[in-house]
């Protein structure tokens, strides 16, 4: 009987530990475990600030829309690509010149070179912008399905110290969607990489009139 006493003792003062945390305390705790998964050095890891606050069902947090976005960035990525290799070939095809009863049979198999790449490329550049405008037509639905009012749990900043590979010293600035229970990560934003800024631009994209401009085109 004590022995059962004793168990429900530890129960009862766990949730009161638990039930006495605040929520940046509680956030904390569920990302030093994500970033434990993550960060190169982890023992350099120290917590600078938490800022904790409702996250609602927004385009920016909902996981589908965020994956979509990220595909839709990667895609824009690649139609810029082929962009710079399309006025880069035409650059050199203009500096050779087309083919005439004067110019080297050299300078003519370079013009057609480029001519020939620029094509190549101009050819996988509209592919791109159609993926890419399923994509978003596809996205757009999704930001439109979307209960704006609707709470999915917290939007937590989180600033940190760590070093990295090199053993610099320097500061994470990341944005997490996480779970009411403060248990399951959502999505993780790191708000100063590259990458993730592209995601959030691309979903901005969603809100004007970019993909119905590149219809026309």
């Amino acid at each position: 009987m004590k022995q059962i006493v004793h168990y429900f003792l530890i129960i009862a003062v766990s949730l009161l530990v638990c039930s006495c945390k605040s929520k940046e305390e509680r956030a904390e705790e569920l990302i030093r475990t994500e970033l434990s998964k993550s960060l190169y050095d982890f023992d350099s890891y120290k917590p600078v600030e938490t800022k904790v606050s409702v996250a609602k069902c927004n385009m920016f947090n909902d996981t589908a829309c965020w994956r979509l976005g990220k595909t839709l960035a990667y895609g824009m990525e690649q139609f810029l690509e082929y962009k710079e290799k399309i006025e880069d070939a035409r650059e050199h095809m203009s500096i050779w010149g087309s083919p005439t009863y004067y110019s080297s049979s050299y300078s003519d198999n370079q013009y057609y070179k480029y001519k020939a790449e620029a094509e190549d490329a101009v050819t996988h550049a509209m592919a791109a912008l159609m993926v890419n405008k399923q994509i978003a037509d596809e996205l757009r639905d999704s930001v439109n399905a979307l209960d704006t009012a609707q709470v999915i749990g917290w939007e937590v900043v989180h600033d940190f110290r760590c070093k990295t590979r090199g053993g610099s010293p320097e500061i994470g600035h990341y944005r997490y969607v996480i779970s009411k229970d403060f248990k399951t990560v959502y999505i993780c934003e790191d708000i100063e990489s590259s990458r993730d800024k592209h995601t959030r631009e691309a979903l901005e994209t969603i809100l004007t009139d970019y993909w119905d401009d590149a219809d026309s085109e």
